[in-house]
């Protein structure tokens, strides 16, 4: 495969060479009115013949495919996030048609789709006689009707008024009429405006888009926030009954509940079930539900709540965000409508639909009353699943992908044998016994549905490398496999000895593994790094990428991958120096939940800049081989290392602990869990480089010298209260340093002194003898905090040392060297050779000064995240404020400083800023110059 499969979307053919026939067709994302991604008709594909799979052709689409193609009458069709739909030929790939969605329907979406600019569909278009149809993915819900032949646009219906309703499924036809459910991008909305949208379910005339009903899901609320909404309906596509008239459909999450049922969920204690009824659940509440519909009413038939209580959305991941409603909130939708299949037990025939869960469970139903048959664990549920998009029957079994989002413990039953990676399993359709479940072997995510032909399980993977698999469906063994060059988060329609799949799922073929809240993107969020020709980004989204770009154009040109660990992922900017690239690793895990937390280990590595090899790497703790019982954390996140040429040496500093061993917690608990920062502390040991200063040989990776500083110190998000039930003893001050040290050389008293200075959490700031780590001097500019504290990047001019204060947790902050104080955050300046405090100067917006400062000639330039987004420049003499200027949204980034102008951007309402109603959003950058 061509490298250039890494960005841009491809379909692929895969065609056993054999006398061509014509193919069974494969009208909609489910493959039939049964929903059961079932090839029935494939008989050149078997267990004995798929490794004799080639690639036959590529067609390139230019962005991603995530859809499968729909296939009728030897032609494919799909839709590309370009904003186009195709009409392909399945011989050959050659166009038959295309058209541009925007252009053919004149909709503008209503709710943005991060990285999409255009008007997109993402779903599998549905084949109805001459018309095929096809929703679009963005606000208001709408559907529309082209002519098959030729992709002109027929009928376009809207089936909701919300704002942020999309259509997320691909939708049924059967004798004429058109069966799609609603869904909607609310889930990301803010906690204070979050929620009022209501799923529902419609029956449309397929030839005019006429609406014949239309059904809801949850009791109307009068568009407001504090009652009922969520319940949508976005997974594969509905399943027709004809014997009994009838179609099955599943529904997702609440997004929010009226206070009554939050009441009652506290009253029980915040505890839910998914296999057991929830008394919280009222009647009228079809969330996380299976349904049977009457076809010609929408009338109910019958319905079944599967998974409790559960009120989810992204702002609200953090269940000990402010504001947020209580748990637990799985995020167990239904990801898929339910199978059609009919089982013989005990030699009666016995009508079941059958359906996984993002919680994890598959379900089988009684398909006239909607009784529990049976239900299996198959594997760990998580926000992105479980088991989602699509599970795939033959009558005799049922398989299904177990995405393992949040990377747990997955035991591949009916084996011990325990993985962190996705993988697919396979039960008996009459029991739910398991009967084989297989690990992704490609260390990733299983997030796409999976498809069936002739005893052979075709399934793909979201590894960057876009592999895919057959499997045997008998034992799940992998018979075959091929790279597509790009993550595969779609499935695979068969046909005629012929497999067709799309890949891609973001520009570099990469998507986090681990979820950053107001962001759906793969993105970066650290300052680009100048290599000669090259501008290499670190990914912020897991597991851990550094890609290499060309400079002139944007083009990648490589990609590493610093960890496999699910929640890694690179929030320091590197630095370039002879040919070679230092950056460090970071990750997410502190947002885990107290079962689950935690075994990232820190690292920091030199990359050969011109391909991305990895030269040497060095971990800041001992190996836990996986264990949340041993050390864990000590990331190296903030600023840019450090190079001194002279000692031939790369400085960087480290963040705090997530867990620790036993041994360790007992002695912090022994000495009555009190730990100083200028003091040493017994219970940190050698080996543990959490909260520290290290001098690294830049030829090998070597340590010359580490400094601890700030003691014991473990902590993460789930534990911020210490007093929360599994937690590790405290003190826990999340003193990280969240910025690497700077290089200095002092004159004292005529003799020339060489330092390292640096900020730290804490609010300390320090300066250690390049030579030997050793401490020259400390001092305490300020308070410290979660969130500062000294972070993000200091600056000096070789006299002074300037930082940031935070005051994250808007604590007295004294205003050195006077007595006045504030509980705003503000700026310090320290003599840089003695560490004695200049000058302090308050923040005048009234909040916290969480970005890094930038100087230039006598002039201190810094921001605030005050929802005006104020910056100031001031002076580097007295911290007298100069200059400023509102940019109109928080300002949480630094400025850079070039030929008379200054350059700034603005908006923090992403990640930890989501939830913080002080932070606003922006998209803008600024420059300022002098004008001559």
């Amino acid at each position: 495969m061509a490298t250039n499969c890494l960005y841009l979307a491809t379909i692929l053919w895969f065609l056993l060479q054999s006398t061509s026939a014509k193919p069974n067709d494969w009208t909609n994302h489910g493959g039939n009115i049964l929903n059961n991604r079932y090839a029935y008709g494939e008989t050149k594909i078997s267990p004995k013949t798929v490794s004799n799979l080639k690639l036959k052709w590529k067609f390139v689409a230019g962005k991603d495919i995530t859809a499968t193609p729909a296939i009728y009458d030897n032609i494919l069709y799909f839709p590309c996030w370009n904003g186009n739909i195709y009409a392909l030929n399945a011989s050959d790939g050659s166009i038959i048609w295309q058209r541009n969605l925007g252009q053919l329907t004149g909709l503008n979406s209503t709710i943005p789709v991060q990285g999409v600019n255009e008007t997109v569909s993402r779903s599998t278009p549905t084949v109805a006689d001459d018309l095929l149809i096809v929703g679009i993915y963005g606000g208001p819900a709408h559907v529309i009707g082209l002519n098959r032949s030729n992709g002109e646009l027929v009928w376009s219906t809207r089936l909701d008024t919300h704002y942020a309703s999309l259509i997320t499924m691909s939708g049924t036809y059967y004798k004429g009429a058109f069966y799609v459910g609603t869904s909607s991008g609310e889930e990301g909305s803010t906690i204070e405006a979050c929620c009022s949208f209501i799923g529902s379910f419609a029956k449309l005339n397929a030839t005019n888009g006429n609406i014949l009903w239309q059904i809801y899901m949850l009791p109307d609320n009068n568009g407001s926030t504090d009652e009922y909404a969520g319940a949508a309906i976005w997974g594969s596509s509905p399943s027709i009954d004809i014997k009994r008239n009838a179609v099955y459909i599943a529904t997702g999450n609440l997004y929010s509940a009226p206070l009554n049922v939050t009441q009652c969920q506290e009253a029980q204690n915040n505890q839910t079930t998914p296999t057991e009824e929830d008394k919280c659940v009222e009647p009228d509440n079809h969330s996380n539900s299976i349904l049977s519909l009457d076809l010609d009413s929408g009338n109910i038939n019958w319905y079944k709540q599967l998974g409790g209580y559960d009120v989810w959305f992204f702002a609200c991941n953090n269940l000990s965000t402010p504001g947020c409603p209580p748990g637990p909130n799985p995020d167990a939708d239904f990801g898929e409508a339910p199978m059609i299949i009919t089982v013989n037990n005990k030699g009666k025939k016995c009508d079941i639909v059958a359906m996984a869960q993002k919680s994890g469970f598959v379900w089988a139903l009684d398909r006239d009353n909607g009784s529990i048959v049976w239900s299996t664990e198959a594997g760990p549920g998580g926000i992105g699943g479980g088991g989602t998009w699509g599970s795939a029957t033959d009558g005799k079994a049922v398989y299904t992908n177990m995405a393992n989002s949040l990377r747990r413990n997955f035991t591949l039953k009916p084996s011990n044998i325990t993985t962190t990676s996705g993988g697919w399993v396979s039960m008996d359709a009459t029991s739910g016994n398991v009967l084989w479940s297989t690990e992704n072997p490609s260390n990733a995510t299983a997030t796409g549905p999976v498809s069936l032909a002739n005893g052979v399980v075709f399934a793909g993977s979201t590894n960057v490398g876009g592999p895919i698999y057959a499997m045997s469906g008998a034992t799940g063994k992998i018979l075959w496999s091929y790279e597509t060059g790009a993550s595969v988060y779609g499935g695979m329609s068969i046909s005629n000895g012929c497999v067709y799949v799309g890949n891609g799922y973001k520009l570099t073929g990469l998507n986090s593994t681990i979820p950053v809240q107001g962001v759906n993107e793969t993105v970066s969020r650290s300052t680009p790094t100048v290599a000669d020709d090259l501008l290499i980004v670190g990914i912020y989204g897991g597991p851990a990428h550094v890609i290499g770009l060309n400079r002139s154009n944007g083009e990648l040109v490589w990609s590493t991958r610093l960890d496999t660990h699910y929640a890694s992922l690179i929030t320091m900017s590197g630095t370039y120096y002879k040919g070679a690239f230092y950056v460090g690793t970071s990750s997410g895990e502190e947002g885990s939940t107290i079962e689950a937390c935690c075994s990232f280990i820190g690292s920091f590595a030199k990359l050969n800049a011109t391909n991305g090899n990895i030269l040497w790497q060095i971990y800041m703790l001992p190996d836990n081989n996986g264990s949340t019982d041993e050390y864990a954390g000590a990331a190296i996140w903030g600023s840019s290392p450090s190079i001194d040429i002279k000692r031939n040496a790369v400085y960087i500093a480290t963040g705090n602990l997530y867990s620790a061993p036993l041994n360790v917690t007992q002695c912090q608990e022994a000495q009555n869990n009190q730990t100083t920062p200028t003091e040493e502390d017994k219970c940190v040991e050698p080996d543990n480089h959490s909260n520290s200063i290290l001098s690294l040989d830049l030829d090998s990776g070597n340590i010359n010298w580490y400094k601890q500083l700030g003691g014991y110190d473990v902590w993460f998000f789930a534990c911020n209260n210490l007093s929360t039930p599994g937690c590790p003893p405290g003190p826990n001050p999340d003193a990280d340093f969240g910025e690497a040290p700077m290089i200095i050389t002092v004159n004292n008293k005529g003799k020339k002194c060489d330092i390292v200075a640096m900020a730290q959490k804490s609010g300390f700031v320090w300066a250690l003898d390049r030579d030997n780590g050793s401490i020259v001097w400390s001092t305490e500019a300020g308070p410290g905090g979660i969130g500062g504290g000294g972070t993000w990047g200091s600056a000096t001019d070789g006299k002074a040392v300037y930082t940031n204060m935070a005051n994250s947790l808007r604590r007295n902050f004294t205003l050195k060297p006077s007595n006045i104080t504030t509980t705003s955050g503000g700026w310090v300046s320290m003599d840089a050779t003695s560490g004695n405090v200049l000058w302090s100067t308050e923040n005048p917006s009234n909040a916290t000064a969480t970005g890094p400062v930038s100087l230039a000639n006598g002039v201190v330039f810094a921001g605030s995240t005050n929802v005006g987004g104020p910056i100031y420049a001031m002076s580097g003499a007295t911290g007298k404020i100069l200059w400023s200027y509102e940019t109109g949204a928080s300002v949480y980034g630094g400025m850079s400083i070039s030929n008379g102008c200054v350059y700034v951007g603005n908006g923090y309402k992403v990640n930890l800023g989501t939830n913080n109603p002080a932070y606003s959003a922006g998209d803008s950058l600024f420059a300022f110059c002098i004008l001559q």
